[in-house]
């Protein structure tokens, strides 16, 4: 399945002022990445209790928020593969993600695509790749990636952007099922795969990453989500009993599996310290991380969405070790007691104190709608948690 990328320019009134708060935006726009399907992301949104656009003189104006900008005129002409096959892999169920950044510090915004490509089930002909779009300053975006060097390489999910060695210049990691890849800015508008050299290469399915100093020694460590190994030895048969026709098992058959936690060297290489910092026991499915300081205590931790099976929230030990506080904190399971669908999180600082509230979206079993939780710091203890829900 090709699914076209629609693009959107944003405006409001006179004023420049969009006709929406920034909360009601944020709300929507978490409801709408839990979303699944062709349908264009912006287009999803339902924006409730919106506030009429306005020009200068404060008469309501009826100009939309949001206006699709066709490829014939932003450029980006790429789109994802999800490549689906007759057999089900359980890959193939996943959209991939983008980043924006500006990988060549000219103050512009660019944008990377990822895509799918050829792993043990998947050979697409013609091959895919991923693609970075250079901002032309004008509205419009040049595709670079054959010039940059960075086309990726295997069945695509997520990239996380972050500066691993200091230079100033932003890098990116690429997550895939298989193999994932590092590229490090060379400065000079190109990238180099120094993935093997680095020792991240993550074998697995690997859904997300995030950058963040884990030691507080000043250069940026790497997590990485790991959902499963669901390629084509792994891959299980599910069917309706009744009807007899197959359909993509749900994540809860396939074993938990340890995500990875790699330690920057500060000479280009990674030493993986999963096991050491206690990461490695917390075995799951996950999808989406998010590093906070939760606690305020100035040591960053961590919160992973898992699907199917319990969150975890990793509690900074300040000695290199995490400690899984997630069942103690209230954010491992439903107010039910049972594990969610988590596919994302986003961490939310507010004007309470300081106080950090994590907004974890997932998939409710058997519901076709996305819905959002906000936990905040309990009163009493700040390593203790409580949530309430906010309907998407």
């Amino acid at each position: 399945m090709t699914l076209p990328l629609t693009f959107f320019s944003a405006h409001g009134g006179a004023d420049g002022r969009l006709g929406l708060t920034r909360r009601h935006f944020l709300r929507a726009l978490s409801a709408s990445l839990g979303l699944y399907g062709a349908k264009p992301l912006l287009r999803a949104l339902s924006f409730p209790e919106l506030l009429p656009a306005r020009n200068r003189h404060g008469e309501q104006t009826t100009q939309p928020l949001f206006e699709e900008v066709p490829a014939s005129k932003s450029g980006i002409t790429w789109q994802h593969v999800n490549g689906r096959s007759a057999d089900y892999y359980l890959p193939e169920t996943t959209g991939a993600g983008c980043a924006f950044l500006d990988y060549d510090n000219d103050g512009w915004m660019d944008i990377y695509f990822v895509n799918s490509g050829k792993c043990d089930f998947y050979d697409p002909n013609p091959p895919l790749r991923n693609a970075l779009y250079r901002n032309n300053r004008d509205g419009t975006f040049t595709d670079v990636t054959e010039k940059v060097g960075v086309p990726g390489g295997g069945y695509g999910m997520g990239v996380a952007v972050g500066d691993y060695n200091g230079d100033g210049y932003p890098d990116l990691y690429v997550t895939q099922y298989e193999r994932c890849i590092l590229y490090r800015n060379n400065g000079d508008g190109t990238f180099s795969d120094v993935t093997e050299k680095a020792g991240v290469a993550a074998p697995g399915w690997a859904s997300s990453a995030v950058w963040f100093d884990y030691d507080n020694d000043g250069k940026l460590d790497l997590f990485v989500c790991r959902f499963g190994n669901s390629g084509r030895s792994e891959n299980k048969y599910c069917e309706n009993k009744k009807t007899g026709e197959r359909f993509y098992c749900i994540p809860s058959i396939y074993p938990r599996v340890r995500s990875w936690l790699f330690h920057n060297n500060g000479d280009g290489t990674f030493t993986d310290v999963s096991d050491q910092s206690g990461i490695a026991k917390s075995l799951g499915k996950a999808w989406g991380v998010v590093a906070t300081d939760i606690n305020n205590d100035g040591w960053m931790d961590l919160f992973v969405a898992n699907d199917t099976v319990e969150n975890f929230l990793f509690l900074n030990k300040k000695n290199g070790t995490f400690a899984d506080i997630g069942l103690e904190s209230g954010v491992a399971f439903s107010q039910e007691g049972r594990p969610r669908s988590g596919m994302w999180t986003r961490p939310i600082l507010t004007k309470m104190a300081g106080r950090i509230f994590l907004s974890p979206t997932w998939t409710t079993k058997c519901t076709p709608y996305t819905k959002t939780i906000m936990t905040r710091p309990s009163t009493t203890s700040p390593d203790r948690w409580a949530s309430g829900g906010l309907p998407a």
